[in-house]
């Protein structure tokens, strides 16, 4: 009898205050990077609601290299947190609509002298043969569903045009930026089967909520008809849309997070676990950039067709050169585990370091882009998400 797993998925909409706490530590991340491209930095992103004085606030604190620190720095650092706070809720550029406060220590050079990693880490990342660009069918689909209700809130409720020639829905005005999307998949030996889609998407009070569950979940639909075409996923999933009723009310009023509250976001979730949020720091430290060279290798084995699942886990020590390796096909590998991980290490160089420039990741372009994305993995321009290695067959 095959035996099933069940994985899920959670995608934050770009409003979400764990999201947008994440945006913007990645883009104090890429600000730093443009005066020092070897600093160091680890950045916390924690925003609430003042509801004495009726704002939205923003605490950012952390650790940056002696060199970072300057006159303008909180200026500079407020001024970029406000301005992506208003592109993200759709407001005009000189609105001053967050109360912006940092506090920012120097961090010793002494923590990352070691070649393999500045802390300790077990990053994990997965690749998947049939699911679109290698990616689980849950976290690609979730994001995918997340940035189509983005960018209708973002151009006014219009729907893209593909999904308004197919749906028949061509606007759904009175979307906010708060909100996520979970997605539910099961996976037997070969395939992969969605099994339910929850939406909860914040809105004004003059968008009925009976109104968005019916326009969206056509644009759903239509959705799910393109994907089922191009990538011939199987299942017709449960559909719910803001199970709960209206939600009229969102963001940090309701919802006070923590850049570190919910790393999953960045990672696989229900594949595996990541032990501290990816963005807000430097290239040295194993949380972000050992999972982008575990995703790496996951991709070059399905990409040489060793197996059709790959589930990567890295392990790092404080001052140790050597790195733990394991990867876990669920029995579809063409070959032994021992001579999979001896062509890994044959091939790619396993340490922080090496991945750091690999994946040139003191560019501050890049984070920049990470941030427009919201996602690390959709992308198939990341250098880690490309297959490069051809050599195994």
């Amino acid at each position: 009898m095959q035996e099933i797993e069940h994985h899920s998925f959670e995608a934050g909409r770009r409003g979400k205050p764990d999201e947008l706490e994440s945006q913007i530590a990645q883009l104090i991340g890429a600000y730093f990077l443009d005066r020092d491209s070897n600093s160091r930095f680890d950045i916390r992103v924690h925003g609430y609601y003042d509801h004495h004085l009726n704002v939205p606030v923003v605490d950012i604190s952390g650790e940056i290299s002696h060199s970072l620190l300057h006159k303008r720095i909180h200026r500079d650092i407020a001024r970029l947190a406000q301005s992506h706070y208003n592109v993200v809720h759709a407001l005009p550029p000189d609105k001053n609509g967050l109360t912006v406060h940092v506090h920012l220590t120097p961090q010793s050079n002494s923590l990352a002298k070691n070649g393999s990693a500045g802390d300790s880490g077990n990053p994990i990342a997965v690749a998947v043969r049939k699911g679109p660009l290698y990616l689980p069918p849950e976290r690609y689909v979730a994001v995918e569903l997340r940035n189509i209700v983005d960018e209708i809130f973002q151009h006014q409720g219009t729907v893209p045009c593909a999904l308004a020639d197919t749906s028949g829905i061509k606007s759904i005005p009175g979307l906010r930026a708060d909100g996520k999307i979970g997605v539910e998949c099961t996976y037997g030996k070969k395939e992969y089967t969605l099994q339910r889609l929850v939406l909860a998407v914040e809105h004004e009070p003059s968008l009925n909520v009976n109104d968005l569950r019916h326009d969206l979940g056509l644009v759903v639909g239509a959705y799910l008809e393109r994907l089922q075409s191009e990538f011939h996923l199987d299942g017709s999933p449960q559909v719910i849309i803001n199970g709960l009723g209206d939600w009229n009310t969102g963001g940090w009023k309701t919802d006070a997070g923590s850049r570190e509250a919910k790393p999953y976001r960045d990672g696989f979730s229900s594949h595996g676990t990541s032990e501290d949020s990816f963005s807000g720091e430097d290239a040295s430290k194993p949380s972000a950039t050992g999972t982008l060279l575990a995703r790496f290798i996951a991709v070059q084995v399905i990409g040489n067709k060793i197996a059709e699942y790959a589930k990567v886990s890295l392990s790092y020590s404080i001052g140790a050169e050597e790195t733990g390796l394991n990867v876990y096909t669920r029995g579809t590998s063409r070959i032994g585990q021992e001579s999979l991980h001896s062509w890994i290490r044959d091939n790619i160089p396993l340490t922080i370091g090496d991945a750091s420039l690999k994946f040139g990741l003191r560019n501050p372009a890049l984070y920049r882009q990470i941030v427009l994305a919201s996602d690390f993995f959709h992308n198939q321009d990341f250098p880690w998400n490309k297959v490069e290695l051809t050599d195994y067959l």
